[in-house]
């Protein structure tokens, strides 16, 4: 009976990374990681699983779209996180500080913590079911000098990638609950204001892809349902909003605009100061070009549970890939495990988004096509073992290095495998080097080929590898 072939695809939303994407993948990986550490963040790990209703009490199209384990524990459903958020908030709460055991985790914390997500939506250009996320987030303080410190890793983050043409839009959620209050936003029979402020929220948030006249249109249209959150707006309320939305200037221009708008609207007023807080911190830091960072009053994002500051990063020369890095402060998310509030500001890379981002603007070099470095070609017989501690002395000096496993041993073809494979140093040992004791080392990249000692193979590399780091 002949076995059934299966075709090998993968789903939707899903991704296979080959060796030159994962290697350029991780590079970036590397290079982020290298600047969270040199703040001070500390890195974690939480589980791919956790319990349902760990991460079920987030209500938005996020929180809904979760993919569910069939399995569970103590028949108690199990899930795979949507984000890093929750599993941290979780891992705050389930770590207390012990100050007489000195054990626990002791607040303010900067934590940062890289891995997959899962998202059971639909798989769009740039968005994925499973993806990378790398989270920076700093628990248990109030103080604006952390969203600025956030919005500055934002910055330094994107620089470090080597990415020029980006622009950070700032905005604060006090300032739109204080816009729904000016607006005259109250609840409508079955619909709370809360809902109804959400709805006007996420309208606006549409700003960039419907414009204003749409965003101004949809706020007014009336509502399909007893259920539906239609805000409904007057036109007088309208022509607030279009005053707000429409505010010009830099960003002390916006902030004093807005401050006359909603004087007397404590909400407002209080976002209002804590976006000029975060801008002078980030004045006081010379390397933060102010011309990277706008205050964009449209932006809302994550509607269940930010509560202050938010900021997303846009790619300027790749709008369509919509924000790469985005954050902002959640002071209750924690609140759902302990009963108590607890400040935290933080921020997400949508890695693999940032990947295919930066791949479609050709700025991702995926010219490595392997993570070895040295391949030792096996050209004479009968010196396998001469081979293996041949690639067993240069490992010794930090190179990767693999051991040529080409059948065919002939020159030749050994030689054009390893080419193949886009080494960077072939090591050629055959009979006559073999009775001189020497080895033949030729460098692919600058095509110069030398005739050294057997017994400064290690020194040689080990030279090479001092260089490289």
């Amino acid at each position: 009976m002949t076995q059934q072939t299966v075709k090998p695809e993968r789903p939707g939303g899903f991704l296979d990374y080959l060796p030159p994407e994962y290697l350029a993948r991780e590079k970036i990986l590397r290079t982020i990681e290298t600047v969270f550490r040199g703040h001070g963040y500390d890195p974690v790990e939480t589980p791919r699983i956790e319990f349902l209703k760990t991460l079920a009490g987030e209500t938005s199209d996020t929180g809904k779209n979760i993919f569910h384990i069939k399995s569970s524990e103590d028949d108690q459903p199990l899930a795979m996180p949507f984000d890093h958020t929750v599993p941290f908030a979780r891992l705050i709460a389930a770590n207390p500080f012990d100050m007489k055991a000195k054990t626990g985790i002791r607040l303010p914390w900067r934590r940062m913590v890289v891995g997959p997500v899962f998202r059971a939506d639909s798989p769009q250009s740039g968005r994925y079911r499973q993806f990378y996320q790398f989270d920076m987030d700093i628990a248990g303080t109030t103080s604006m000098l952390a969203d600025a410190e956030i919005t500055a890793m934002m910055v330094r983050t994107m620089r470090a990638l080597g990415v020029n043409r980006f622009m950070i839009h700032l905005n604060n959620r006090k300032i739109l609950n204080g816009l729904a209050v000016a607006a005259g936003v109250t609840a409508r029979g079955q619909v709370s204001a809360d809902d109804i402020t959400k709805e006007m929220m996420r309208i606006m948030d549409r700003q960039d892809k419907i414009g204003l006249d749409g965003v101004l249109a949809d706020l007014q249209a009336p509502p399909k349902n007893d259920f539906d959150a239609s805000p409904a707006l007057s036109s007088g309320a309208v022509d607030k909003i279009r005053s707000f939305l429409g505010l010009e200037g830099g960003h002390k221009e916006r902030l004093a605009g807005c401050r006359k708008l909603f004087q007397g609207v404590d909400s407002a007023e209080e976002g209002i100061s804590e976006l000029e807080q975060i801008m002078t911190f980030l004045e006081a830091m010379d390397d933060i070009d102010p011309n990277v960072l706008t205050i964009d009053f449209s932006i809302a994002r994550g509607l269940d549970y930010y509560t202050g500051p938010v900021m997303e990063t846009r790619l300027l020369d790749a709008p369509e890939f919509g924000s790469v890095i985005s954050g902002g402060r959640y002071n209750n998310l924690v609140a759902r495990f302990t009963g108590k509030d607890l400040p935290a500001t933080g921020t997400s890379i949508g890695v693999d988004r940032l990947f295919a981002a930066l791949s479609h603007l050709g700025a991702v070099d995926t010219s490595q096509k392997t993570a070895s470095t040295v391949m030792v070609m096996r050209i004479s017989k009968d010196h396998d073992t001469d081979y293996v501690k041949i690639a067993d002395e240069i490992r010794r000096a930090g190179i990767n290095t693999e051991l040529s496993l080409v059948e065919d041993t002939t020159f030749k073809s050994q030689f054009n495998f390893a080419v193949g494979r886009g080494v960077k140093f072939v090591v050629i040992c055959g009979d006559d080097e073999f009775e001189r004791g020497t080895v033949q080392i030729k460098n692919l990249e600058t095509r110069k080929q030398e005739e050294i000692s057997r017994s400064e193979l290690n020194a040689y590399f080990a030279d090479i590898s001092g260089k490289q780091q």
